[in-house]
């Protein structure tokens, strides 16, 4: 599986750098990345349960954790490599690539597919996950958009659960997540998007 490293301001080159350094860590250590991801992710899991001592992770995933930790990094050293000492910051996003239509969609695109996915909404959809992955990805260059991505994510959810009561109105809520992704638009206009 492929990786995705995000950072703000990195070129298209140097976040291949970055993606080339962590998968060869990876390989490595024999591990695939999902395996690495995984552990990572057992890892947390364990810690957001407090610590449970029969949940506790295993050898394996103790090691796996390690790796991703490595592979975050190789990537970092690699990315900005060229980057002055007080431009280099301390951590960069690794992700796995399993949604490439949302993770790699450009700003219009993504743009677009939200519209889409709310405009074909009838009430009974499964698509929250791909609606706060376009809304993140077309985000990923602005300053402080949690909000915006959480806007648009809140609306679509509001939007999405209408079918439970079909009293209801839908309308005002499409517009709602309409009205959001307008929003993200005008505040990424500006961005030179990558």
């Amino acid at each position: 599986m492929d990786l995705l490293l995000k950072l703000r301001g990195a070129s298209a080159e140097e976040k291949k750098r970055g993606v080339e350094a962590a998968k060869a860590v990876i390989d490595r250590a024999g591990i695939t990345a999902e395996e690495a991801a995984g552990g990572f992710f057992a890892m947390e899991a364990w810690d957001d349960m407090g610590f449970p001592e029969d949940e506790e992770p295993s050898e394996a995933e103790y090691a796996a954790a390690d790796v991703w930790g490595e592979a975050h990094t190789a990537a970092l050293e690699a990315c900005c490599a060229d980057w002055p000492s007080d431009k280099k910051p301390v951590a960069v996003e690794l992700e796995l690539l399993m949604y490439p239509e949302e993770q790699l969609a450009d700003r219009d695109t993504g743009l677009a597919r939200l519209r889409a996915i709310v405009e074909a909404k009838d009430g009974h959809s499964e698509a929250s996950n791909k609606v706060f992955m376009l809304a993140r990805r077309v985000a990923e260059d602005l300053e402080n958009a949690r909000d915006l991505v959480a806007d648009v994510t809140v609306a679509y959810t509001r939007l999405e659960h209408s079918c439970f009561d079909p009293r209801e109105p839908v309308e005002p809520k499409r517009k709602a997540v309409l009205d959001a992704i307008d929003a993200l638009e005008k505040a990424t206009a500006k961005l030179a998007y990558h």
